[in-house]
């Protein structure tokens, strides 16, 4: 890929911070992309109003909640609708910025490079492999870790199992509640997330091996 704006749509579910800090980036000419849309499934979501402020199309995709679909069907219906609405933006990369629900493999397969990444990213308040799944911050602030961080990793089949392009730790010793823990993780997560897709939105990265894994670095 060239070093020109690369489309992307961000995926969001919550507060959309890290949304609103890649578009603060790429407004200040840090970072080469061009937001196409924000598709969510909640219609609550704050980081719709992130959209508005940046002038950007939202895609508000609901999950029925009568239905008589279950499962595997209903995500299948609900994902369709979706990928029918990517076509339509075209993007280059999806970046998932606090998205609540897992990708199936049809999903993934329709963004999966001729590498054998998907063009998928994701920001997770962990260092990976630990702590997978939702609530991350409070898991690891009940667990009683001195130590936990955020890791910025490309998605594939297995939940928070892509291969890793970066993480950063910080202490949470002296944290009192989950809610502190969270503001710490946040500006971690806003900065290396940031800096992170400045090489992967324009695939100067390469794939290594270890042992069996895939392990992404920039070029």
């Amino acid at each position: 890929m060239t070093h020109s704006s690369v489309p992307i749509v961000i995926f969001a579910s919550g507060r959309g911070s890290n949304f609103e800090s890649i578009a603060n980036e790429i407004r200040k000419k840090k970072l080469r992309a061009k937001i196409q849309a924000l598709i969510t499934e909640n219609p609550k979501a704050q980081a719709i109003d992130v959209a508005k402020k940046f002038k950007i199309p939202v895609e508000c995709v609901e999950v029925p909640e009568k239905s008589n679909l279950k499962g595997e069907q209903l995500r299948a219906v609900h994902e369709s609708k979706i990928l029918a609405i990517l076509r339509k933006y075209n993007p280059r990369f999806i970046v998932m910025a606090g998205y609540k629900r897992l990708l199936s493999p049809t999903f993934l397969a329709a963004f999966r490079d001729s590498r054998g990444f998907c063009r998928i990213v994701n920001v997770h308040p962990s260092l990976l492999p630990a702590f997978r799944g939702l609530e991350s911050y409070e898991q690891a602030f009940n667990y009683g870790v001195k130590v936990t961080g955020a890791t910025v990793h490309l998605v594939d089949l297995i939940m928070d199992g892509g291969p890793i392009c970066a993480q950063e730790a910080f202490s949470i010793e002296k944290c009192k509640s989950v809610a502190e823990v969270e503001k710490k993780g946040l500006l971690v997560e806003h900065r290396i997330f940031s800096q992170t897709l400045r090489w992967v939105l324009p695939e100067t990265f390469k794939i290594e091996v270890r042992q069996g894994r895939p392990i992404v670095r920039p070029n």
